[in-house]
């Protein structure tokens, strides 16, 4: 991980990371609360959007903007990202089987993560040979331009909210607060 090594580069404070991290925390529980009630017509075009915030912000760090700029960035970036995997995972459970959901579930988080182990084994060197800051600037465009490509398909940016009505055991569960759903 780049951050702790740019924080104490560029900001004379390794706490910086910390605390970056503990506002991204806080953002991203925020935007997960907002989330749940926030049904936009076009949820995925939303909530593309709203992840582009995550690079933006550690571009912003990586460049050694003040942290009056950064820190705000980390919040809303964290929202963003709340905001996303509400979206992202209801998107899922309205259109997947619910036999079907928790192999998709996995398959996407496999195929999310499957390359971060190579990142991490290539960054320590990476940033040996052009400087964690570079790196991280890099690494934040190239992500920043990945998860803009993900607006490109019609499919994602078209996607409608589901307007169906839960399923009957769930709307139950939901109506009284202390009933039990029934465990197919």
């Amino acid at each position: 991980m780049l951050g702790p090594i740019v924080a104490r580069e560029t900001y004379d404070d390794l706490a910086i990371y910390g605390v970056l991290s503990a506002v991204f925390g806080a953002g991203m529980v925020a935007g997960a609360l907002a989330g749940i009630r926030w049904r936009p017509r076009h949820p995925m075009r939303q909530a593309m959007r709203f992840i582009l915030l995550f690079p933006l912000a550690i571009g912003l760090f990586a460049a050694g903007l003040p942290l009056l700029a950064v820190v705000p960035a980390f919040a809303v970036a964290g929202g963003g990202v709340g905001l996303f995997d509400v979206w992202w995972l209801t998107a899922l459970a309205e259109r997947v089987p619910p036999d079907k959901l928790s192999r998709v579930t996995s398959y996407d988080w496999m195929v999310s993560l499957a390359l971060l182990p190579l990142g991490y084994v290539l960054a320590g060197p990476a940033a040996d040979a052009l400087g964690a800051t570079h790196v991280l600037l890099g690494g934040s465009a190239i992500a920043f331009v990945a998860l803009a490509l993900g607006q490109l398909p019609r499919e994602t940016r078209m996607l409608e909210r589901s307007h169906r009505d839960p399923p009957v055991a769930v709307a139950g569960a939901l109506a009284e607060p202390h009933a039990r759903v029934p465990v197919a």
